[in-house]
C-alpha cells in the first residue's frame, strides 16, 4: 500500500508533489514524443490524484521500442495528441515539486519538450526536482568498494591501488561464479549491445535504420544526413574514427545503408554459409538485404 502520509510528514510540502514517469517513442528529446504519462499527485492536505494517460505520437512507434513497454502504433491510433490536452497536464504539473526515477535526466526533460510544441513554457528548477535514481546512486554506490563489500563482506582498503583493485576483483569474480550459473555469466558477458550500430556508438538503430548519436545531426537518419550533407560524411572519412564507423561512412556515401537484422532474418542467416566479412548490418556474402 503506498504510504502518503508518511511522504507527507517527513517533507512538510507547501506546495503539491507529482511523481510520474513517462512512456515514449524513443529516448531523443529532438524528435521523439509521449505515448504515456502516469502519475501521482500528491496534495499538501493530503488528497491525492493518480491517473495514466495515453497519447497518439504523431509519428511511428519503432518495434525495438514496443517490444519494451508493449505499446504498439494500433493501439495509440485513437488517442489525444498531447497538445489536445496540454491545458489539463499544465493545470496538473505547473508549480510543483516533481519526483520520479531518472526524472531530472530524462522525464523532465522529454516533458518539457512536448509542452513546447504545444506552446506552454514548462520551467523548472533542480530545488523542485526530488529524483529517486540520483538518490539511489548517491546512497548505494556501485562502485568496486561496494561490490567488493557485497560479494566479500570485506572493505576495500587501498581502494585506486592498481594492484589492490585487481586483488578485490579477482575475489569479487571467485564469489559471483560461486553464486550464479557460469553459462548465465558467459551469456550476459557476450551479449552485443545490440541498440548501435558500430563499437563507437557513433551510429545507433532506429525501427532497422542506422540513426547518428552524436554532432549537428544527433538522431538524424544516416540516409538523410547522406542526402543532405554529404561533406559531412566526408569529414569523417577523414576524422579520427575508427575503421568500421569509417567503413559504415564510405558505403553511405556510395547509397549503401546498413540495415538491423530480424530475428527471421537471424534465424535464416543460421542455415547459410558463412559470410566472409561483416561489418555493422553489412553482409559480403551471402547478402541478405
Amino acid at each position: 500500500m503506498l504510504n502518503f502520509k508518511h511522504i507527507l510528514s517527513i517533507m512538510n510540502l507547501d506546495k503539491p508533489l507529482v511523481i510520474f514517469d513517462l512512456e515514449t517513442t524513443g529516448l531523443a528529446l529532438a524528435y521523439d514524443r509521449v505515448i504515456e504519462l502516469a502519475f501521482i499527485k500528491i496534495m499538501p492536505n493530503s488528497r491525492v490524484i493518480e491517473k495514466d494517460i495515453f497519447f497518439n505520437p504523431e509519428i511511428d512507434v519503432p518495434s525495438e521500442v514496443t517490444a519494451i513497454h508493449g505499446l504498439t502504433n494500433a493501439d495509440l491510433a485513437d488517442k489525444p495528441l498531447f497538445r489536445q490536452r496540454a491545458q489539463e497536464i499544465w493545470d496538473i504539473f505547473n508549480d510543483c515539486y516533481y519526483g520520479g526515477f531518472n526524472v531530472a535526466n530524462f522525464d523532465l526533460p522529454m516533458l518539457r519538450r512536448e509542452f513546447l510544441r504545444a506552446g506552454y513554457d514548462f520551467n523548472y528548477t533542480k530545488k523542485q526536482v526530488i529524483d529517486s535514481k540520483i538518490i539511489y546512486h548517491a546512497m548505494e554506490p556501485r562502485d568496486l568498494a561496494a561490490a567488493y563489500k557485497y560479494y566479500c563482506q570485506k572493505e576495500l582498503v587501498n581502494a585506486h591501488s592498481a594492484l589492490a583493485d585487481v586483488q578485490a576483483s579477482v575475489e569479487i569474480l571467485d564469489q559471483q561464479l560461486a553464486k550464479y550459473d557460469y553459462e548465465l555469466i558467459r551469456q550476459i558477458s557476450e551479449a552485443p549491445d545490440d541498440r548501435y550500430v558500430d563499437e563507437e556508438k557513433r551510429f545507433y538503430w532506429r525501427s532497422g535504420e542506422a540513426y547518428l548519436n552524436f554532432s549537428k545531426y544527433k538522431d538524424r537518419s544516416l540516409a538523410e544526413v547522406a542526402t543532405v550533407d554529404p561533406g559531412f560524411l566526408r569529414w569523417m572519412m577523414e576524422a579520427d574514427f575508427s575503421p568500421e564507423t569509417k567503413q559504415i561512412v564510405e558505403r553511405a556515401l556510395e547509397g549503401e545503408f546498413p540495415q538491423k537484422k530480424s530475428q527471421d532474418s537471424v534465424a535464416n542467416s543460421e542455415i547459410l554459409p558463412p559470410a566472409k566479412k561483416t561489418v555493422s548490418g553489412f553482409n559480403e556474402e551471402p547478402k541478405l538485404f
